[in-house]
């Protein structure tokens, strides 16, 4: 049992071949963690960019779909109204926001505060994903309908691209920037 608990202590390094040549990265463990480590800034800065686009999307949609025939609502382009404003306007210009911060905070480097800024991007960025996620479903409550009757694959359309797809895509790299803000804190 303390043999095993060593081994994991210390990593077993792989003998360097005989022909000089470097041993290739992830083939140690130690080289592996530390390709780990200079890849989360990388990550996170496609991710977020990534995340940055969809926040755009999902919150510019319902202004402009119905000049290519996507409009969950079935109102003209540019219609200002609060279904528009609060389910998609709002929550996109705050992951958008977000999505910068986080992007500013990778490019500045690492330590406690960085980590703390890290929180709060993920943070908000998870909370657009939900506010997207959940608006369709709490907002006939509110004030009435959300989507206007379509065929069931254009009624697919709507959830996946404007609501459930950004959504979960959202809260999945606002729960991922706050796991590896964890990891910039930690030290790991």
């Amino acid at each position: 049992m303390v043999h095993t608990f060593e081994r994991l202590r210390h990593p077993r390094r792989l003998p360097a071949p005989a022909d000089g040549s470097t041993v290739p990265p992830g083939s140690d463990g130690v080289a592996g963690m530390a390709a780990s480590r200079r890849s989360a800034p990388a990550a996170l800065v496609l991710g977020a960019l990534l995340a940055l686009l969809l926040s755009a999307w999902a919150g510019v949609v319902p202004f402009i779909g119905s000049s290519f025939g996507f409009s969950p609502d079935g109102t003209a382009s540019w219609t200002w109204n609060l279904v528009h404003v609060l389910g998609a306007l709002v929550p996109g210009a705050l992951g958008l926001l977000a999505c910068l911060g986080i992007i500013a905070t990778v490019r500045r480097g690492t330590g406690s505060a960085p980590a703390g800024r890290l929180v709060l991007g993920g943070f908000l960025t998870l909370l657009c994903g939900a506010w997207f996620a959940s608006v369709p479903v709490a907002w006939p409550v509110l004030e009435g309908g959300y989507f206007h009757a379509a065929s069931p694959s254009l009624t697919l359309a709507y959830w996946m691209g404007l609501a459930i797809g950004p959504g979960v895509l959202l809260a999945a790299f606002g729960a991922f920037t706050i796991g590896r803000a964890a990891r910039v804190d930690g030290g790991g």
